[in-house]
């Protein structure tokens, strides 16, 4: 079976440990309610076709068996706990994280009430991103079904990015059906696991090549202002350079004082600005606008324009409605 392509968000409550179980996509598992009361149970969704995002809420403990769809890993974090959990046979801390490797099975003991965080992605998008983006090995983590205890300033920096995630969706879901928004999110949440686990030292970065700062710039500033209607992602210009996502990071920082990051924002809120300012009155919602310039959380996209622009985004389309 190959992950599903097509976007999709999902978010129901449950009242039966089979229902919990079979309600999860893309999974094959069994559960076992083995604490007594009547079960309670939450799930939201987010699958991006080679990767999936989950929330899991259940407020009896089940022992759990499962796999994802064939060739993929898992990674998660727990958002709160109340009694011992052990995933893999290690125990679960209220800061830790857990993973999964490649076609094995998940053996789960959920404490008396959990909740979590869980990221599923294909093995072979991590291994690309892997070696052409982040230029790090990733070897030792195909092997690893564990947990181990993190820091809980990491643990917080995952917990909100997946946060944000769920909450930039669930207020604006037509963002899933956009092609960009959809993009501009699995590389957040790709971006996002790399970073937790280069801090957790479960990769090892390549050696690295000396390129020259100004060339790389020039050269990416080319490709992007090529495609200014359609601002390329971070992934995409590595990919047109051959270079890993830290050498482009370096590179930007070094000349221009500023992360590539930053750079395409300011190019996406220019070409939302331009819209908002052009498009006739009620054609497009704002929501769609942002959207379509790949901000799938709109909070977030208001508060960048804002900063940016000294307005909000409304304002902007009310300036433009009384020309």
């Amino acid at each position: 079976m190959q992950a599903p392509l097509a976007a999709s968000f999902t978010h129901l409550e449950t009242n039966d440990v089979f229902q919990q179980a079979w309600s999860l996509p893309k999974w094959n598992q069994d559960y076992l309610q083995i604490t007594k009361g009547n079960f309670q149970g939450r799930l939201s969704d987010i699958s991006l076709g080679p990767i999936q995002l989950f929330r899991e809420t259940m407020d009896k403990a089940v022992d759990q068996r499962g796999q994802p769809w064939p060739n993929s890993m898992a990674f998660g974090i727990p958002i709160h706990i109340e009694g011992d959990g052990y995933w893999c046979g290690d125990r679960i801390e209220p800061h830790s994280a857990f993973f999964l490797k490649p076609n094995s099975e998940l053996k789960f003991k959920t404490p008396l009430f959990s909740d979590i965080y869980v990221a599923v992605i294909d093995h072979e998008l991590m291994c690309n991103y892997a070696d052409t983006i982040e230029e790090v090995d990733i070897e030792h983590l195909c092997t690893v079904s564990g947990a181990e205890r993190t820091s809980p300033q990491l643990w917080n920096a995952l917990r909100t990015s997946f946060m944000r995630a769920f909450e930039g969706i669930s207020n604006n879901p037509a963002a899933i059906n956009d092609a960009n928004a959809v993009q501009a999110l699995r590389e957040d949440i790709l971006q996002t696991l790399f970073g937790g686990l280069a801090a957790l030292d479960k990769v090892k970065p390549h050696g690295t090549g000396q390129f020259v700062h100004r060339h790389i710039v020039e050269k990416a500033r080319e490709y992007i202002l090529s495609r200014r209607s359609n601002p390329p992602s971070v992934l995409e210009i590595c990919q047109e350079l051959r270079i890993s996502r830290r050498t482009l990071h370096y590179a930007f920082q070094k000349v221009l004082n500023i992360n590539p990051v930053t750079f395409l924002r300011y190019l996406r809120l220019h070409g939302a600005r331009h819209e908002l300012l052009t498009s006739p009155p009620g054609t497009l919602m704002i929501s769609e606008i942002a959207a379509h310039w790949g901000f799938w959380h709109l909070g977030m996209f208001s508060s960048y324009y804002k900063d940016l622009f000294g307005e909000t985004p409304s304002a902007t389309a009310r300036r433009a409605i009384s020309h």
